[in-house]
């Protein structure tokens, strides 16, 4: 990698271009390719400290089987080459570089979940013509199949037993979280069978492989032994704001989207679904007789009428979010390992919780689970295939109008005590409800951590993504918010921000009242621009009783990546520190990214209780045309376990040279960020897309046998199904029937294979 000024053609001179290696990434598995080891910037070739060991795990989305290739490599994919594919769609590589004796090793894996075994078998299959996943939007989806878990967003380490390997699971925002071997790196399981888990909305239930909403950051607590997560559901309406709006001031509809309180209903919130089910009660009593003659009318009018029923629930179904305890091998008992306790969460005057963006993140401390509304909103347009044309990308335009909003610009945060978590009965249909306080911290908030010692009040430190929307990427029908259309804009990538971010901590009074229930400590620094991920000592191996030092990278500002749709978005924005025009400025002239470390002061101050005080003590800054981010801290090997004793790596990318492709690992001394990188990790065959989340752990060890079957976890599902379509009164449903048992019994035998 060469550390000159950045080619800036058809970019304005005052900014430095966006690099375009990260558009482009490999899908090809590689296993123990040596690192060439740099000294600092330089292009010395050196050995690493003997201090720096274990094995440092980063994951991201690897395209898909029909990606395009790179014209500029055909050894690489461009997947966000259509215009309307976001860089985080795509399945999962998990990539896991190993320190030994001063040398670095590194290893690829696509994480090949059984969606993924079935995109690969019906992919450019004459057999399966019917069958084909295709990319809509965030997402990756099958007509018939459903929806693919592309296990690519965060790694989380799980240990049930302390004499016991570290055991590693990949989590998503969209499906169940799945073990993998950190050995091998091959899927080992999913944590949870399909019978536990719903899917998001009921017009994502009936196939193969539901589209079920979690949490892309479980939490694990180490010292109870027990993983927490979500299952999420969401209406159509809640997908799309306005749908709800526009039906309520139509003539005649809001009694269809919401049928009156059935009589004597206990709780109205199933009023409405209690009425359709007494409306498809009468409907089958009339038809019943054609339908035991097999009348093809009588078939089709049942099917036409029960989709309906379908739809409407979808539309404006309740939204409802469950709790989710798994304890690994002991949860279910003996012979069910996978089972889950549950509770659905209700607040506190007893109405269903209900999320308007995700919760992609959670935290347990030691006497409460805390849910955040988190800044990652998925909208309905986010999840629609478009192709990439004139006439349809005006469709998709007015269409995103419509459907699209802002982020939350003030963040709800939901506390559960888990003494209010009593074991509920396993066999029990029905998950019992446990009660969640509510309370609003202002500012929007993506990615937070939460200490585990609790004592004092629950302390949570974050950076505020002000008016910096994760979920906004660029389209092909974008333009430049500087309305200068020689300035490219990037389709796939992350958007700019808004407004400068703040760097907050706070202390929460769970029984306080009003002002008394939040104690905030904001700060920030001139170079909080972007996108923010965080670091910290033991971030994924242990709960952090008390978290002192934290880093973050923030992404930046670039030219390139504002649209004027995004600077419209947000030109309203609640709680603005620089003005509209001088945030659009500030990303036109270039905002670097940067590395920080947050150091957090604390003082119990009499009846006032705990105060945090905030500080930047240090801080690097990247090259100009350079891009970070993935940090992760990795502690130093017989170092003294201080907060700051250790290494901080970061993903790094640049302009492709001649001898690269613009892709390297930085290793950074965690108590002195200003002084640049230590070492830089090179190889031709890093070649990684966009990647956000790490781990590291000090050993790796293949897990215990496990009594997982995907056979019966999925048969059920798929049995019922071909069934439907056997007995469709439309012929090319008894063609997809007989695919689909083709193409299930191929996934059973590779994976008994």
């Amino acid at each position: 990698m060469t550390f000159t000024a950045p080619d800036t053609d058809q970019a304005s001179p005052r900014s430095p271009r966006f690099p375009r290696s990260i558009f482009s990434v490999s899908r090809a598995e590689v296993d123990h390719v040596s690192f060439v080891v740099k000294q600092g910037l330089t292009d010395q070739d050196t050995m690493l400290d003997a201090g720096l060991a274990g094995y440092l795990f980063i994951l991201g989305p690897a395209g898909s089987l029909d990606s395009p290739w790179d014209p500029h490599h055909p050894c690489l994919l461009h997947p966000t080459q259509d215009g309307y594919t976001p860089l985080y769609n795509g399945d999962g590589m998990v990539y896991r570089i190993q320190f030994d004796q001063g040398r670095a090793y590194l290893k690829t894996k696509l994480a090949q979940s059984a969606s993924y075994i079935a995109d690969e078998i019906v992919h450019n299959n004459p057999n399966y013509p019917n069958l084909n996943f295709a990319n809509f939007g965030i997402a990756r989806n099958s007509i018939y199949l459903g929806a693919s878990t592309q296990l690519s967003v965060t790694l989380t380490p799980v240990r049930f037993d302390d004499n016991t390997p570290y055991r590693l699971l990949l989590s998503v925002d969209m499906g169940r979280p799945h073990e993998i071997d950190p050995v091998t790196l091959e899927i080992v399981q999913p944590i949870g069978l399909n019978r536990e888990w719903q899917a998001v909305n009921p017009l994502f239930a009936n196939f193969p492989f539901q589209l079920a909403m979690s949490c892309a950051h479980p939490s694990f607590d180490f010292e109870r032994k027990e993983l927490y997560t979500i299952n999420l559901g969401r209406s159509i309406s809640g997908f799309l704001p306005t749908l709800r709006q526009v039906l309520r001031h139509i003539p005649g509809l809001p009694h269809i989207a919401k049928p009156p309180a059935a009589v004597g209903s206990a709780d109205p919130l199933q009023a409405p679904k209690q009425v359709w089910h007494q409306l498809w009660h009468w409907f089958s009593d009339g038809v019943e007789s054609l339908i035991r003659t097999g009348s093809d009318q009588a078939q089709a009018t049942q099917d036409t009428w029960q989709s309906i029923v379908q739809l409407i629930d979808a539309i404006d179904d309740d939204d409802y979010v469950e709790l989710l305890r798994w304890r690994g091998a002991e949860s279910g008992g003996e012979g069910d390992p996978l089972c889950f306790d549950r509770w659905k969460i209700v607040l506190e005057d007893g109405r269903p919780l209900q999320i308007k963006q995700t919760l992609h993140q959670m935290w347990a401390t030691k006497h409460f689970i805390v849910l955040i509304d988190t800044a990652f909103k998925i909208s309905l347009e986010e999840l629609l295939p478009f192709e990439q044309s004139e006439m349809i990308g005006e469709v998709e335009e007015l269409f995103r109008d419509l459907a699209d909003n802002s982020q939350l610009a003030d963040t709800p945060v939901y506390i559960i005590r888990r003494d209010d978590l009593e074991a509920p009965w396993q066999s029990n249909p029905q998950p019992r409800t446990v009660t969640a306080r509510q309370l609003t911290i202002p500012r929007e908030i993506a990615h937070y951590v939460v200490e585990y010692e609790d004592k004092d009040g629950i302390v949570l430190h974050t950076v505020h993504s002000c008016a910096t929307d994760a979920a906004e990427t660029i389209r092909h029908f974008d333009r430049s918010a500087f309305g200068d259309p020689n300035t490219p804009l990037l389709a796939g990538m992350l958007c700019d921000g808004m407004d400068i971010n703040w760097i907050g901590s706070y202390v929460i009074n769970p029984n306080g009242e009003g002002e008394a229930a939040l104690k905030p400590c904001l700060i920030k620094q001139d170079y909080c621009w972007g996108d923010p991920v965080y670091a910290y000592r033991n971030m994924t191996l242990e709960p952090s009783a008390q978290v002192d030092d934290m880093y973050w990278v923030f992404f930046g500002g670039w030219e390139e990546l504002l649209s004027d749709y995004v600077s419209d978005l947000y030109s309203d924005y609640k709680y603005r520190t620089v003005g509209v025009e001088a945030a659009r400025q500030a990303n036109r002239d270039g905002q670097a990214a940067t590395l920080c470390h947050v150091h957090i002061d604390r003082h119990l101050n009499g009846d006032q209780g705990l105060e945090l005080k905030l500080s930047t003590p240090d801080a690097y800054t990247f090259p100009p045309g350079h891009f970070a981010n993935s940090p992760q801290f990795i502690p130093r090997q017989d170092g003294d376990g201080g907060p700051t004793d250790g290494y901080i790596t970061c993903l790094v990318f640049s302009a492709p040279g001649e001898a690269d492709h613009g892709k390297e690992i930085w290793i950074f001394d965690a108590a002195h960020l200003s002084q640049g990188p230590k070492y830089r990790l090179c190889s031709d065959q890093l070649n990684c897309g966009f990647t956000i989340h790490t781990t590291w752990l000090p050993e790796i060890a293949s897990p215990p046998p496990n009594h997982y079957s995907v056979r019966d976890d999925f048969e059920p599902l798929v049995s019922t199904l071909v069934e439907r379509y056997q007995q469709s009164w439309l012929s090319g449903h008894h063609h997809i029937a007989t695919q689909l048992r083709a193409l299930f019994d191929q996934i059973y035998q590779r994976f008994q294979a």
